[in-house]
């Protein structure tokens, strides 16, 4: 597994996109998970936003991004909690923004700044530390971003921005036009 996982770090796999639905790749990574061990005394909350618009990106990355997070935030729960997915449209872009929060046990602040690392991990034996970083690679290679609240003792919220279309984002960029959000 450790040996799988830096080959697929190291092999940079393009994305292959197409238009997609946010909340279908969230309740896909949900039914490949909900149904295991650890999330039996989890609750679940699908809060998503019915008129979020498709958007272009390969929809198996994604789901790997939120299968991550969502086995990220099962064991932050170990003895139960709230899991909450969110989607709605990107204030701050022309895109969408997908949450997954949980009431788990939260991350020390000195361990913030480096869970994106490679080999980063708290996990004793069963983590490689390679999965929040091969998904801030799959989100950066979508032209998007993830961000990273916690609280010990309280809980985690990990944002991930992704524009409509990436393609058109790196267009507008090369062309150093302004305003992009209005272009698409």
């Amino acid at each position: 597994t450790i040996v799988k996982g830096l080959l697929d770090f190291a092999r940079e796999s393009v994305p292959q996109k197409s238009w997609t639905s946010l909340n279908d790749i969230l309740d896909a990574s949900l039914a490949l998970v909900r149904n295991q061990a650890m999330f039996q005394n989890i609750t679940i909350v699908r809060d998503y936003s019915p008129d979020i618009p498709a958007i272009l990106a390969d929809p198996h990355q994604l789901e790997q991004v939120i299968i991550n997070m969502l086995l990220n935030a099962g064991h932050a729960m170990a003895a139960g909690g709230t899991l909450t997915l969110t989607s709605a449209r990107a204030t701050d872009m022309n895109g969408v923004v997908a949450k997954i929060a949980d009431t788990g046990c939260g991350i020390p602040e000195e361990n913030l700044s480096r869970i994106f690392d490679p080999f980063f991990t708290t996990k004793d034996t069963s983590g490689t530390g390679l999965g929040l970083s091969v998904s801030y690679g799959i989100i950066n290679s979508h032209g998007g971003s993830i961000e990273v609240e916690s609280s010990v003792g309280v809980g985690t919220t990990f944002t991930i921005k992704l524009p409509i279309n990436p393609d058109m984002a790196q267009e507008i960029g090369k062309a150093g036009l302004h305003g992009a959000e209005t272009v698409w």
